[in-house]
Parts: C-alpha cells; structure tokens; sequence
C-alpha cells in the first residue's frame, strides 16, 4: 500500500503549522478558522490624482466624497471571542509552561521503555495487528491531526454551538502536543528518544508516512487523554460515567481517548507501552491545565453551554 502523504507531524492536533500564514485550503485542513485570502482595494489613490482628478472615484480610497477619513470606534480592546482558538491555545500555552512540574514527570517511572524480551513481545504484538489495518484504515488516517471531531460526534457540539467547549478542546490538543514533543526529545532515564517500531522491524510496514518525531510517549494518546479529562469537566455525567463500575477508563470520553491511541498501535506507528506512557502524560498534564488562568473561565463558560 503506497504511503498516504506528508509525515504527519502535528501528532493529532488541530492544525500544527503556522497560523497567520496558512491559506485558505491548508487552513480548513489544519483546524484553522479560514482566513480571508485577499481584499482588493484598487489602485493608489496617488495615481489616480495624476492621471485626472476626476477618474474613476469608486477606485479610490477613501471615497472622493467623504470630507475626512471614518470616524475611530469606541473600541479598547480586542473582542475575546474573535480570538482565534489556534492563537488562543498558544497563549494558555504560554501560561502552562509557567505552572511549576510541567517538565518534572517521571514517565520512566511510570511505563518504562521496555528493553529485550519485553520489547520483543511488544512487536509480536505489533505484528499480530496488522491484520486488523482495514478494519480501521479509514477511521485511523482520519485521526492523523483532527481527532477532536471524533468527541465532538460522541456528543453533538461545533464550534457555532459551543464556542467556549471548542476553545477548550484545541487548548488540551496544543498543550498535548507540546507536552508530548518534550518528552519525546527527553524521555528521561538517560535514554536516547525511541526509534519507531518499523525501525526495529522493517516487516511492519506503516501504511502512512512516519512521523517526523520519536515514538515515546505517543502524541496521540498524550493528547486524547487530555482532551477526554478538559471534556469531563464540561460535558453531561454521562460521557464521564463508568460502564464498568470501579474501572474509570471504562467511561465513553476515555474509551475514545483509548480507540485512538490504539489505531496508532494498529498502524504500526506506535508501541503499546508508548499509549501507556502517552495516557500517563496526558492525565497528570490535565491538573497543571487546569491552573492556568485562562482555562478557568472558559471551564465555566463551558458547563453553561451543556445546560
């Protein structure tokens, strides 16, 4: 199977490239409110003046009947809800990296890489799920960098209809994702950053291009976990109530969080003990999250869209 494009670098979030410069067609694809391409305002009204006073007048600017320029607002400040949920993620990013701890987590502690025997059972395993690649093809490449469709479908929201529940979830994806690419640089432990599966075991084959990053933790699972912990906080109990009682992963938010992290396991793009560290990350990055001063009132903004 031929591979399905660029390496998808973003590792699950929504919209990872630049911002301000991304067109009209990359901008739907990364998440990003489309900008306006263009807005012509003819030529300079200098050059209509020199070649006749009275050419053409729509084509200047400003019209040639207005006596003076338009009057200024009243305006004091940028209007909160035209903050665009990419720029605003980066904001309370800036915010995240000043709680204390952020860098400070123990992820060998909590799922170590394995090494020998353990490692190997993990690529058995790997090569066990290549079978179940059609399966979930579809669904796995649509997860690739906007796997925040995927919950807005467990419970009926959009950006129109819950501005603040959106902010909020490409918030958790942005600081995931950060949170995931630093320790995938610095897994701890004296480790160097883990090769990909196929690295080890060519036979695996991914369908898609490998990402441009190490493997540990996943991004993926790193980012679900977090965005599954943000929507607790917001949505109806019943997307965070247990069906298994006494197992708190059982609940519709994780069990997504969990689908996704293990359509990258399937892929073979990710190791299972990388979900397991991706899961760890992204739940204790949920409480230093939720000190950041911005995210407090969009949590409350949010709970009143769900009533």
């Amino acid at each position: 199977m031929r591979s399905f494009g660029p390496a998808d670098g973003a590792d699950g979030a929504d919209g990872a490239d630049g911002a301000d410069g991304a067109d009209g067609a990359n901008a739907s694809r990364l998440g990003i409110e489309k900008p306006s391409l263009i807005r012509p305002i003819g030529v300079s009204p200098a050059l209509a003046k020199l070649a006749n006073e009275n050419w053409f007048r729509g084509n200047r600017w400003p019209p040639a009947d207005l006596a003076a320029p338009f009057a200024n607002t009243a305006a004091v400040r940028f209007p909160p809800n035209a903050w665009s949920a990419f720029h605003l993620s980066i904001v309370v990013l800036s915010e995240f990296v000043r709680v204390p701890g952020w860098d400070q987590f123990n992820l060998q502690a909590a799922e170590p890489i394995p090494a020998g025997a353990a490692l190997q059972a993990e690529l058995n395993e790997l090569h066990e799920l290549v079978d179940y690649r059609p399966g979930v093809m579809s669904e796995a490449l649509a997860q690739r960098d906007n796997i925040s469709v995927y919950w807005a479908g467990l419970l009926m929201y959009n950006k129109s209809s819950h501005p603040a529940t959106y902010l909020l979830t490409q918030i958790a994806l942005r600081v995931g994702q950060f949170q995931a690419m630093h320790y995938k640089f610095n897994p701890g432990g004296g480790l160097q950053p883990r090769p990909r599966p196929s690295q080890l075991s060519p036979s695996l084959m991914p369908p898609i291009d490998i990402p441009g990053h190490a493997s540990y933790p996943s991004g993926h699972a790193t980012e679900s976990y977090l965005l599954a912990g943000i929507l607790a906080r917001v949505m109806p109990v019943a997307a965070s109530t247990e069906t298994t009682i006494g197992d708190r992963d059982s609940t519709p938010l994780r069990r997504l969080a969990e689908r996704v992290a293990r359509n990258r396991e399937v892929l073979g793009l990710h190791y299972p003990s990388d979900s397991r560290a991706g899961k760890f990350l992204g739940d204790q990055s949920l409480t230093l999250l939720l000190n950041c001063p911005t995210v407090l009132p969009l949590i409350i903004a949010a709970n009143a869209e769900w009533q």
